[in-house]
Order: structure tokens, then sequence, then C-alpha cells
């Protein structure tokens, strides 16, 4: 059995998350902010740590970079919870997970990292490997279906520059991913170059990540993440905000995304993020049209 904190402002989420992880025959204390986290953590230091990342007063990021400087708390398995977690996230916890939560992905990597702790070292599961995760012959199978449709790009122009409209941010773009490049298949307002090319190498973009891991990407501001600051993407266009989700096939494979992206910061945010969830099912709707 370990002990488990759990960081949720919202207390039916927190009952919830209580439950399913003292399902799993854990010990688990809950806090409803982050100074509240910081406390019980300070009193019994735990085994794991789960946390919300959008609280009042502290954010889970702010709660997490706090246990990273305290050396009685470095190496703590963090989990964070978010419809969007920030880029930096992925520096500090050793695993995020987006929301709505499923349950048993909960406990999954709960019990990975619990078991890396017991062991002595780091979980190999907790990041999956994006090259591996690229390569993945049925994912390439289901991307290049939609790339030879000879109506796959039909109406996606039109339906970024929807997208550009709802979420308030002047370029977006609906993307598939191959093992190397992001591949745009309909854009509204993107630099003129990233257009020409009909794309960028997958390493210079977040899709990457949100390929990969299957969790959205937030970047409010470029210039203070450590992994893309000097990304052509970002470097070069200027692009200083950025998010994007995964687009699933019907078959549940992770094909590309919806992106959003501006020269200001900040204008991507946690509301700019449920807008292109909500936008997924017409986006896969025009990528495979009825009766293509």
């Amino acid at each position: 059995m370990a002990s488990i904190v759990i960081a949720e402002d919202d207390r039916d989420i927190a009952e919830l998350l209580k439950e399913v992880l003292s399902g799993g025959g854990h010990a688990v204390r809950i806090a409803g902010s982050g100074a509240a986290a910081l406390d019980l953590i300070g009193g019994a230091v735990p085994d794991l740590v789960v946390l919300d990342h959008h609280m009042p007063g502290m954010s889970g990021l702010e709660v997490a970079d706090r246990l990273r400087a305290d050396p009685a708390t470095a190496t703590l398995p963090v989990i964070m919870l978010s419809a969007a977690a920030p880029a930096a996230a992925r520096q500090l916890c050793d695993v995020t997970i987006s929301k709505p939560v499923r349950p048993r992905h909960l406990l999954q990597a709960a019990e990975q990292l619990l078991a890396a702790r017991a062991a002595g070292g780091p979980a190999d599961t907790a990041h999956p490997d994006p090259a591996g995760q690229l390569t993945d012959v049925p994912r390439l199978l289901a991307v290049s279906d939609f790339l030879t449709r000879p109506a796959y790009a039909a109406g996606l122009n039109s339906f970024a520059e929807r997208l550009a409209v709802l979420t308030g941010v002047p370029a977006a773009a609906v993307t598939l991913m191959l093992n190397d490049t992001v591949v745009v298949a309909g854009s509204y307002g993107l630099p003129a170059w990233v257009r020409e090319a009909g794309g960028v190498p997958a390493e210079w973009s977040p899709d990457t990540i949100v390929v990969a891991e299957d969790v959205p990407v937030l970047i409010t501001d470029s210039r203070d993440s450590a992994e893309y600051a000097d990304s052509p993407l970002f470097a070069v266009s200027g692009i200083r905000s950025y998010a994007s989700v995964p687009l699933h096939s019907p078959e549940g494979h992770i094909v590309g995304t919806l992106c959003v992206m501006d020269d200001e910061p900040g204008t991507c945010t946690e509301d700019t993020v449920q807008i292109l969830h909500s936008q997924r099912a017409p986006a896969l709707a025009l990528l495979a049209p009825a009766g293509a």
C-alpha cells in the first residue's frame, strides 16, 4: 500500500480520484488547494502526488516546481491532471494526464510510477517514446488512408478559418502526422513558409507530443519553454503562444491534430483548448466524409 496525496479543488472530482486510487489499495489524502497540498506533503511525505493544474491561488505547476526545488521531495513521483497541461509540466512532472481523466489510465500510471520508485529507478513508460509512437504501423496506415482520399482536403482551409474565429487566435491548422513530418491538411493564417512547404519536420512541432502521448499541449509563451524556444517553428516565425489537441481516426488511432497559434504571448489558454476539443468531430467529418 502506498501513500498518495491528491491536490484538486473540485471536491467531487477529488472524491472520484480518491475512490479510484483507494480501490487500488492505496491510502489517499486530499488537499483542496496547492498550498494545502504542500502542507500535507511537508507533514508526511507521500509516495506519490497527483496534482490538478488549474487551482486558485497556486497552480499545480507551481506546486510541482516547489516540490522539485526541495531536496526532500525532488524525486517524488508527480502526476499532473489538466485539460491542457502547460509545456513546462513535462519537465516538472513524471506523467501528464488529460482531463476528463480515465480511471484506468490514472491507476495504471500511478502503479507504474510506484513500482519504479520501489525499484529505485525511473518509470520507463511515464512518457511514451515519441519515435515509437510515431512509427506505429497501424497508426501510419490510418494517416496514409486520410492522405490518399481525393476529397480529404475539401473544406479544411475554410474549417481552419472558422477555428481561428472561434478561438480568437489568428492562425489555425488541421494536421496529419507522419513518422517524421507534420503535414498541413488545412490552414488559415500560417506563416508563408510553412504553407509553401506543406508542413514542418516533426521534431520542430509540439504536435509530436500531442500524437505520441495523446494529450493536448498548451504553450502560453514559447520563450518560457525550454523545449521549444529555439525550435524554428517558434524562433523563425516568431510564434509565442500555441495550443493543440489530438485528432483520432474512427478506429481510435491518433492521426493528427487541431492547432492554433499566435505571435503574441498569452493568446492561447485552457479555454482555447476546450474549443479545440469541441471541434474534433467536425474536423474528422471533413477528413473522412461519409461515403468516401
